[in-house]
């Protein structure tokens, strides 16, 4: 039964496990989904919930034969450019509905599945959700950010004056965390919030860690970085390091709220060895993590998509 890699023909880690998994003598394929409809096809029977994918290749594959999928990453599905715009736009929402039908109807072990995909394109949900479970398990050594998501001009300017220092950063992603300066909040610059709104969120001072699990593995890294966002910094300083039994445990209920199997946690530690969450990534980066600190990402992840549950 194969296993298949959504993901990107481009994308480092899309490839990296795709040949791992060949080379371990695992069945596995590559979707992409900007190949539908084009040379991707999908085939779907809801009365009887039943379908198949056609691969570019032409392999044709039930979904019930279907054993694990890893989700990479989605990029949309491919541009229809006909020369009517209302029927390009006709067609690529069809073609967009069937493949977010496979990615929602398709029943086997997702790494990871379409809901913690969405949680993670909506952060403002994904931190209320982790809110919840801090609240649920009155954690004191687990913490969140003062955090507003807003377009609002006064609302910053009110948040910054009672919560100050702050940092800025989008509300999805696609851009680096930066310092908020008081030059920010000018009446011209905030005249950008008419196009976006942004995430202001109170600084927390500390060092990073970086958590992955991997169904009940649980791997930390410690990150020294000369930059307010360690991947703004050529040269990390990133080890492995333990975390407290708490700390472990509320990563884990985390992780089960958002139906995250795989994820990196992004934390900082305080100097008072408080834990502050900042973000669950349902898709993250792990080679650079593994070569700097030889933890076994690359077997765990390997692990989990290779024994789903009975």
């Amino acid at each position: 039964m194969p296993i298949l890699i959504l993901g990107d023909n481009q994308d480092e880690h899309t490839n990296f496990m795709l040949n791992h998994l060949l080379d371990l003598g695992h069945d596995t394929e590559l979707i992409d989904s900007a190949d539908f409809p084009v040379t991707l096809q999908i085939t779907y029977n809801p009365i009887q919930d039943e379908g198949y994918l056609t691969l570019p290749n032409q392999r044709e594959i039930p979904f019930n034969q279907i054993s694990a999928v890893y989700w990479r990453c989605y990029n949309g599905v491919a541009d229809i450019p006909l020369e009517d715009p209302d029927q390009s736009y006709i067609a690529e929402n069809d073609s967009r509905s069937l493949f977010e039908t496979f990615l929602q109807s398709l029943d086997t072990h997702w790494v990871n599945s379409h809901r913690a995909f969405l949680l993670h394109q909506t952060k403002p949900v994904q931190l209320a959700i982790v809110s919840r479970v801090l609240t649920q398990r009155d954690s004191t050594t687990l913490l969140l950010p003062q955090t507003l998501l807003t377009n609002s001009p006064h609302h910053i300017r009110d948040f910054h004056e009672n919560t100050h220092p702050c940092i800025f950063k989008p509300v999805q992603g696609g851009a680096h965390t930066l310092d908020l300066q008081p030059d920010h909040l000018t009446d011209q610059n905030l005249e950008n919030l008419e196009y976006s709104p942004v995430t202001i969120q109170q600084k927390i001072e500390g060092v990073d860690i970086r958590v992955f699990i991997a169904g009940r593995r649980i791997f930390a890294c410690q990150i020294k970085a000369n930059t307010l966002d360690f991947r703004d910094d050529p040269n990390p300083d990133i080890t492995p390091t333990d975390l407290p039994g708490g700390v472990v445990a509320t990563c884990f209920a985390i992780a089960d709220a958002l139906d995250l199997k795989w994820t990196g946690i992004d934390l900082r530690m305080t100097s008072d060895k408080k834990y502050i969450f900042l973000e669950a990534n349902p898709s993250p980066m792990f080679l650079g993590f593994e070569d700097y600190t030889n933890l076994p990402l690359t077997e765990a992840l390997t692990t989990l998509l290779t024994n789903p549950p009975q």
